[in-house]
């Protein structure tokens, strides 16, 4: 059979006046198939590539992926010279595909990683060259191009202070490196702005929370106990005065009509008695939903949930007084313990304590701000009410 000239032997793109394959220069079977831009029909029928894939399937992993690594080097030159980005980004499915056999050889993996991660900076993908590089770092801690090439990934992404730390690195390494020194140089500027801006937002930052911190360590100090928040008195939260004492909104809840009252500022020394005496005595109004008149002072009684919840930490507590949702803290974490030593339960509050007293017992921790139920002694409902929870 003559070559080219058989019509079972031509080329698909061979014409029927034409030669062999070559003859026509668009043609992706006219090149050696290591440059193929594209995959022409029956690519088996090419004689370098059917040599190349017996030889691949002959390869062991490590000869494989070190193929590719050198069919990479081939498509980024001819893509360098020929500014085609698509074979550029050929060049990276050839290193991606070394990649995938996981070779042992740890210098074939090092430089898939770092060439892959030099092509991606070509195309602008700095997220792709920041992540190989990192691998090409953690393969190989004292490569100095790796430091650079993700230092400068880091910096185009504008992670200032790690592409700082990296570059720090690298010249930790190669205190001579001209790449290093002119990104340490570039970046100077940038870095002493981003770190003005931290040192300015730290203090404000310090400046906000100062009330809150100092709120939190009077409560501690005064021995009460947080939880994560789940009453709120509005915007109030407690305060302490010139003279220690800690001013709290108490949320006061009727649970037989799910009406409430509040108390806006209850000094933690006043005694329970004598805010229930004027809520509920002689003279006070009464409330407008008790036509039965059971709620006299003679009858009510408050009692709160012990054990409502774990107490924060005193960063949380920070956080909470700040009007934040404590750092750590998980809003989905269930409630209350309902059996054990810890479980919640009703407890009744003794009425000749003052507010301090009852709020630091034991088992009494505030939930957000400190919650009282109310209910009608001698009723039905109060039987049960203590008998639900």
């Amino acid at each position: 059979m003559s070559d080219g000239s058989d019509g079972e032997g031509r080329s698909p793109s061979t014409s029927a006046g034409g030669g062999g394959r070559g003859d026509d220069p668009l043609d992706p079977a006219a090149l050696p198939c290591l440059f193929w831009d594209e995959m022409p029909d029956k690519p088996e029928e090419h004689p370098d590539y059917a040599a190349l894939q017996a030889i691949a399937d002959e390869c062991t992993p490590e000869e494989r992926a070190d193929s590719f690594r050198k069919q990479g080097n081939k498509k980024l030159e001819v893509g360098l010279k020929a500014k085609n980005r698509f074979l550029l980004r050929e060049a990276v499915g050839l290193y991606t595909k070394g990649l995938e056999l996981q070779s042992s050889e740890a210098g074939v993996n090092l430089a898939l990683y770092n060439n892959r991660a030099h092509v991606h900076s070509l195309l602008g993908n700095w997220r792709n060259s920041l992540e190989d590089s990192q691998a090409a770092r953690r393969l190989d801690p004292s490569n100095v191009k790796a430091a650079f090439r993700a230092a400068r990934a880091a910096a185009k992404l504008g992670q200032l202070e790690l592409a700082g730390r990296l570059v720090d690195g690298g010249l930790a390494l190669d205190p001579a490196s001209k790449e290093l020194l002119k990104l340490q140089s570039d970046l100077a500027p940038a870095r002493a702005a981003a770190e003005a801006r931290a040192r300015a937002e730290a203090e404000a930052e310090e400046r906000r929370m100062a009330p809150a911190r100092a709120l939190a360590a009077a409560l501690t100090a005064r021995g009460y106990r947080l939880t994560r928040p789940q009453v709120a008195v509005g915007t109030r939260r407690p305060y302490a005065d010139a003279a220690g004492v800690v001013h709290w909104p108490v949320l006061l809840m009727y649970p037989e009509t799910l009406q409430q009252d509040v108390v806006e500022d209850w000094a933690d020394e006043d005694c329970v008695a004598d805010h229930l005496d004027v809520m509920f005595g002689e003279g006070a109004p009464p409330l407008p939903w008790d036509a039965a008149g059971e709620y006299s002072r003679a009858r009510v009684e408050l009692y709160y949930l012990a054990n409502a919840g774990q107490p924060l930490t005193q960063p949380q507590l920070e956080d909470a007084m700040a009007g934040r949702w404590p750092e750590g803290l998980d809003r989905d974490a269930e409630g209350p313990t309902r059996y054990g030593a810890a479980a919640a339960r009703w407890t009744r509050v003794d009425e000749a304590l003052s507010l301090r007293e009852v709020l630091t017992r034991p088992d009494h921790i505030v939930a957000g701000a400190p919650l009282f139920f109310v209910v009608a002694g001698g009723t039905e409902y109060r039987e049960r009410f203590l008998t639900e929870r």
